[in-house]
């Protein structure tokens, strides 16, 4: 594993680390280790099943996209996404080693690279739609750095949707934004000597356009698309309500909204994994819900769920595919 990989990781756990005990408090630390051991860690284990799940039915998206091939197959590329993805800021490392691995399983990197997008862009659509409810929840109910802070994490989301669909629309934008990532791919060691191939780059941007144009026009599938990409982005705003169940905070609209817009708002923090961002936008949202002698614990619990877990078990992914390429 690349040493920026595990820089990602380390400053992620110390920020973790450090925003528990700034949370916590000097004379709240031991409560908040206490409550550890009061916790019903039933729900953890939801919470831990509803981020497999989301793992589960994002490889289905991938499998209805890609039908060559196997779901053992679409579950790998997904892991290995997730583990880069959380890793880099803005969650960008992961797409583009999926299409790496993609075009390494025999998917020609055109349409590797128009799969990933086209998921992408519906991912993102769903985003904003959940987002645009998450705003319009906020006006009404919530101070306006709160309202403020969702309406940008859509807005910033939302413009992934329309720069996919300019580079669709703009060849040359296309190419030339391609070249940039690959300039960039060449410097960190990940290409050698990309210029050898430069024709067949393009041909295969062309071939990109192609088929992501061709995909739009499938409305069945494309339908299919949205609910189950609507499904997995729920699954990830609804394992805080349940980390927090486990506290014995039930589970209501408000809660299921403020975790709606706890994810969408960390979603633009510039950070590995969201880090510092994530736990602050946390405590802003729930520090009146959750008490004082519980929060930090709630943040580890919830921050375990939705990323410890992830980079563990996608760690292993990618180094069992590592070994695997070796022999």
């Amino acid at each position: 594993m690349k040493k920026k990989y595990l820089y990602g990781f380390l400053f992620t756990l110390i920020t973790t680390i450090v925003v528990f005990i700034l949370v916590s408090g000097i004379n709240g630390f031991i409560k908040n280790i206490n409550s550890f051991f009061g916790y019903n860690y039933i729900y953890f284990i939801i919470s831990i099943i509803i981020m497999i799940i989301k793992w589960l039915i994002e490889s289905l998206i991938i499998k209805v996209l890609l039908k060559e091939i196997s779901y053992k197959s679409a579950i790998n590329f997904t892991l290995i996404g997730q583990f880069y993805s959380y890793l880099t800021p803005f969650y960008t490392g992961g797409q583009p080693f999926q299409i790496i691995y993609l075009s390494k399983y025999g998917i020609d990197p055109g349409e590797a690279t128009a799969v990933i997008l086209f998921k992408t862009f519906i991912f993102q659509i769903n985003m904003a739609f959940l987002g645009a409810v998450g705003i319009f929840y906020s006006l009404f109910n919530y101070n306006k750095s709160i309202t403020i802070g969702i309406i940008l994490g859509t807005f910033m989301n939302s413009l992934a949707i329309f720069l996919i669909l300019f580079y669709v629309i703009n060849e040359n934008a296309a190419i030339n934004t391609t070249m940039y990532f690959i300039r960039i791919l060449k410097k960190i060691g990940v290409l050698k000597e990309p210029e050898k191939y430069t024709n067949e780059i393009i041909l295969k941007i062309e071939k990109f356009i192609e088929i992501f144009k061709k995909e739009s026009k499938k409305i069945i599938k494309i339908l299919i698309l949205f609910i189950l990409s609507f499904l997995q982005f729920s699954t990830s705003f609804l394992v805080l309500p349940f980390v927090m169940k486990g506290f014995g905070l039930n589970m209501n609209l408000n809660i299921i909204i403020r975790s709606l817009i706890t994810q969408i708002t960390s979603s633009i923090v510039p950070t590995p994994g969201t880090s510092g961002g994530a736990e602050g936008i946390f405590y802003l949202l729930f520090s009146n819900i959750i008490p004082s002698e519980k929060i930090g614990a709630a943040i580890i619990l919830w921050r375990f769920s939705i990323y410890y877990f992830v980079l563990l078990v996608g760690g292993i992914v990618v180094l069992y595919n590592h070994k695997r390429k070796k022999v």
